[in-house]
Formats: C-alpha cells, structure tokens, sequence
C-alpha cells in the first residue's frame, strides 16, 4: 500500500514538473511564487520568534519589577504593624493596662483612642485587640469579625512564641457576606518586663488585616494588560486570597519550581497551564509571612498584538503575492509573446541546410526555437548545395581556397537573411542581434592573428551587447580601456572565452543577475594588464585551487590538442605566454566580498614591433 502510494506521488510530482517545463510562462509564475512565498514565510516567522520573545522577557521584568513594589508595599504594611505591637509591649502604662484590665479608666480610655487613632491611620487593619490572660479585652475596628476570632488558638500561639511576634494566616467570618475569609494576623505575647529575667506573659495583642482590603490592593496591583495577582499558600498550592472570589479556596495546578526560592533569589517565573491555557506564572516570596505573592497572565492576552500584527502580515502577504502572481504574468507574456512571433518567422525560412546543430536543453518555447533551428540550419543547407552544384568544378579551387572561411561567411550571409525578415516582423532586437553576430564574425574572419586592444574591445561590447538582450536587466557591464593601451597589440579574441566565462557562472548561476567589468592598463613602462572582473558566485575554494593547478601545469601541447570550439582558461594561458614569454600569463581570485577576477599580465606590444609569423597563438 505504501509503495503505491509512493509511486502515485512521484507521478504525479513527474507530471507536474513536465507540465511546468515545457512553458517559459509557468516557470516565471512558479519563481514568482516561490519567492514571495518563502520571503514572506521567513520574514513572518523571524518577526512573530523574536517580537513574541522580546515581549515574553519584557512582560516578565515588568511583572517582576510590579511584584516586588507590591510586596514591598504589603511589608511596609506589616511591617508598621509589628512596630506599632512592639510600642505597646514596651510600653509599662499599656503593661499596668493589662494587669488591670477594666480597673483603670483613664489607660482604658487612653488607649481606647490610641487603638482607634491607629485604625484611621491604618485602614488594611480589621481590628486591634488586647486580652489579658483571664479573657478580659479591649477591641476597636471591625468588632463582628473580632467576635468569630480564635482567641484561644491565638493565645496558644503567642505564648508557644514566648514574646516574640508572629504572622499566623487564620480565617474570619464576615457577616456581612456571608462568607469566611482568609487573611493575616499578627499575635504578640505581652509581658511584664521590670522583672530581670523570666518575665512572665500577662496577656495577648492581636492586629488583623482587613481582607477585603488586600483583595482589592491585589485588584490595583495590575490589570487585564499586566496580570492577575493572588497571595498563595505554597504548602498547599491554595489560592488564599484574590480580586475575584471564585478563587478563593482553589488551588493552583502543582508547581513547585515556582516556590523554589533561596536566600539570593526572592523571584521565579514558569510557563505553565491554567484550565488548559498556557500561561506566564510570576511569583515573589513575602517576608514574615509564609505566603506567596503570584502573579499569572495567559500568554495569549500576552501577545495578543503580535498575533494580530502577524495575521496583518499574512494578509499583506498574499495581498503582494497575488499582485506579484498577476505581475508575472503580464511580464512572462511580454517574454513568451516574441519568441512565438520569431519562432513563426523562423518556420517561414526552414527551407536551407546548415552544418551546425545546436544541442537541446529545455522543452519551453526556446527548445522550441533550438529544435527549429536546427531544422531550418539543415533545410539551408540543402539549398546552398543545390545553388553551387552546378557550378561546383568551375570554383572547385576558390571553394578549396576559402574552406577554412566558408562556414563563418555562411552564418554571416544567413544572419542577413534573418535581418531582413526582422525587418518584416518589425522585432528590432533580431536585427541588432543578427548585425551584432555579423560584425562578430566579420572580426573573426579578419586577417592576422594580433588585433589592437580597442578593436577587442569593441567585439567584446559587441558580444555583451547580444547578452544584453538574452539577461535584459540581470546583465550590466562597464568597458574602460586606459589612451596609451588603446593601440597595444593582442592575439585575437584572447579574452572573450574570460568573458563568456563570467557570463556562464557569473550570470547563468545567479537568479538577481551580476555586473561584468572589463579594463586595461598600465603596470609599468614595459607591462600591462587586462582584467575581467565579475560580482556572481564566488568559485568555491575546493574548484579555485584546481584552476589554478591546471593553469601552472598546462602544457603547450595540451592547447595544441585542444579543439577550437573549447577554447578554455588553459588555451588562453598558453596563447598569452606563447607570445608574449613564461613571465606573463593569466591569475585567478575569487572571493564572497571582492568577486571573481581574471587578470592577464601582458608585454606592451604596438605595430611594427610583432611579426604575425612568429604568433603560434
């Protein structure tokens, strides 16, 4: 079953690359949406990694940085408490209260006010209380919750402590609400201190924290934008008091990495899930109490922006893709359009023979123009034997003569007839295309073997020229030759295979196409230089160090062997030194930042000073 399945996906990924193959049109539309597609997707998914990443670090120092405020803030509160129990433990008057409670009016009263000067100034107090250790007390604030509290388990407390304060978590019911609930309290034992040691206890203080008070200084601490905040009892995970109600009581899903606090860290942050959430849990250990100060925010709310930034960039993306799929299409017509209307003109003329046959590397609408190329280069062909049968013996010795010609003197005569039916077709580009090829070949077919440099110049410009037309604006090129190199004698057409070389792995090889930049010069009164230079693909390291061997180990007799049509890096190595000496020659550098360079190294050669007999190049 799997093989077939198998087999169906690699026909059909065959059909499908066959179907795209064989149109210029679709391959354009294909790129198009490949690029698009992968630039968008790379830039969102880099953006939506590093904002969401950036954010999650940001809220996370901010809540850090709220939660450390905030229970700075609830310490200060405890704080203020434990001073002001102290106050009074040290207090004798407050001591000599205690002893007689309810025997002394004016400390009854005293301290009466005090407590109730106390409240105003501290509203996160429920209530303050004194007892003494027969059960007689003074209480001021909230005198309901005072009546359902635990004296007794306080009492117990405080005297287990000896003296010293503790925060106790405990529970109070609220009539009011109809509902128990949780908060601090803060117990002392209260002593008579004029003995010298042992003192004994003589009664108990207790300050309770108003509960709905740090309910809603949680509510203030952050809101939906920063967070939820909840004070928990790490031992059991339980929510001991929070803004919202319904949670009151719950527990927290088990985290215990998030209570692992030591002496140098008072911070912990954790992902983690709530009611199936992912969510950023902050907490903050509070001092004097064994309680949790947590702060919680659902990553969602979290990055909702990003999200909704990242959803505007996906819908600006197939916005451009579409408008980018609808701009290949009208430029691919512009490209498929001409060469349909040159492959009609090329079928009017596909009556000839030819000896040449172009090799057939695709199957679009320019393997369709090779195929009847080649088709109509064999038709003319036919034809021209036909036209010089008759008179083959009478020009026998001038077709003998002109042998070694007649092929470049064929293609320049078939180039006019191309020109004159570019003419008819009103296409200009096969005009200049078929004139540039004559005047190519006219150069090569020239007598002698050494050229000035400006007339090599000139059938280089020529062939970028052709180039130009074939990249269009994925090809640039710039020519710049020094005056005095200008009449400097060359072998003929020695750099054009450095040139077509550029083109093959410089242009053919990059997809934003590349810029060629051709010069000569001067090195010294004696020396010159000829640089091709190119900003493709570098040569990898591995295939720069075999040119450079092949070009220190070529021989003579490997350019001898080598055919014309193949002239390569070796050829134009040895023609430079079979002219101009084994001192001169040709070097390779390639590299990502400064490109690929061919520079020729050559002796300053004018007319008059070179006999052509003596060129073996």
């Amino acid at each position: 079953m799997i093989k077939q399945w198998l087999q169906r996906i690699r026909r059909w990924i065959l059909l499908t690359y066959c179907y795209i193959a064989k149109s210029v049109y679709r391959k354009i539309l294909l790129s198009f949406f490949l690029i698009i597609t992968i630039t968008v997707t790379t830039l969102g998914l880099n953006y939506y990694i590093h904002t969401s990443s950036d954010i999650k670090h940001r809220a996370i120092g901010s809540m850090e940085t709220l939660m450390a405020q905030s229970a700075f803030t609830l310490e200060t509160y405890m704080t203020n408490t434990r001073q002001a129990a102290w106050d009074y433990f040290a207090d004798t008057d407050f001591q000599s209260f205690v002893m007689n409670m309810g025997t002394e009016p004016e400390l009854y009263n005293r301290y009466w006010d005090d407590f109730n000067q106390f409240m105003k100034r501290h509203p996160y107090v429920d209530f303050v209380s004194v007892r003494s250790l027969d059960g007689d007390g003074l209480t001021r604030g909230d005198v309901e919750k005072s009546e359902s509290f635990n004296f007794s388990q306080m009492k117990a407390i405080a005297i287990s402590n000896n003296g010293k304060g503790a925060w106790v978590s405990t529970t109070s019911y609220d009539d009011k609400k109809e509902r128990i609930e949780n908060t601090l309290v803060f117990v002392q034992a209260l002593k008579k201190i004029n003995y010298i040691s042992n003192s004994p206890i003589i009664g108990i203080l207790v300050f309770q924290l108003s509960s709905d008070y740090l309910q809603e200084w949680l509510g203030t601490i952050g809101n939906n934008e920063q967070g939820e905040y909840q004070l928990v009892d790490p031992t059991s995970n339980q929510i001991m008091l929070s803004h919202d109600n319904t949670l009151i009581g719950s527990r927290l899903n088990p985290m215990k990495q998030l209570y692992s606090f030591d002496r140098y860290n008072h911070v912990r942050h954790l992902y983690g899930k709530e009611q199936e959430v992912d969510t950023l849990f902050v907490s903050h250990q509070l001092d004097q109490t064994s309680w949790v100060l947590v702060g919680k925010i659902p990553l969602k709310v979290l990055l909702q922006q990003v999200n909704a930034l990242t959803r505007r960039t996906i819908l600006i993306g197939l916005i451009c893709l579409l408008g980018a799929m609808m701009l290949s299409s009208l430029l691919s017509s512009r490209i498929t359009t001409p060469l349909s209307q040159l492959r009609k003109g090329i079928r009017s003329i596909e009556k000839g023979d030819y000896r040449i046959s172009i090799p057939v590397r695709s199957m679009d609408e320019i393997g369709y123009f090779v195929r009847r190329f080649n088709q109509m280069a064999s038709e003319i062909n036919s034809l021209i034997v036909k036209v010089y049968e008759t008179d083959l013996v009478k020009k026998d010795a001038e077709i003998r003569a002109l042998q070694s010609q007649i092929n470049p003197h064929f293609l320049y005569n078939t180039l006019g007839i191309i020109d004159s039916l570019a003419t008819l077709h009103e296409d200009e580009r096969i005009s200049l295309v078929s004139s540039s090829l004559a005047k190519m070949f006219r150069y090569s077919v020239s007598a002698g073997h050494m050229s000035p440099l400006h007339a090599e110049f000139n059938q280089i410009e020529t062939y970028l020229a052709i180039q130009q037309i074939r990249f269009m604006d994925r090809l640039s090129y710039s020519v710049h030759v020094d005056k005095e190199m200008r009449n400097v004698l060359v072998p003929k057409l020695l750099f054009q295979p450095l040139v077509e070389n550029s083109i093959l792995h410089g242009i053919d090889q990059s997809v934003d196409g590349a810029e060629i930049r051709l010069c000569a010069g001067s090195l010294t009164h004696t020396d010159a230089y000829i640089s091709v230079w190119n900003n493709g693909p570098p040569i990898e390291p591995e295939q720069l160090e075999k040119i450079r061997r092949m070009l220190e180990q070529s021989t003579v007799q490997s350019y001898v062997n080598q055919s014309s049509n193949s002239i390569g890096l070796s050829n134009v190595q040895y023609r430079v030194k079979l002219v101009f000496g084994s001192d001169y020659g040709l070097t390779v550098h390639s590299s990502i930042e400064n490109g690929t360079e061919f520079r020729i190294r050559i002796r300053k050669i004018r007319k008059g000073e070179h006999n052509e007999g003596d060129d073996r190049g």
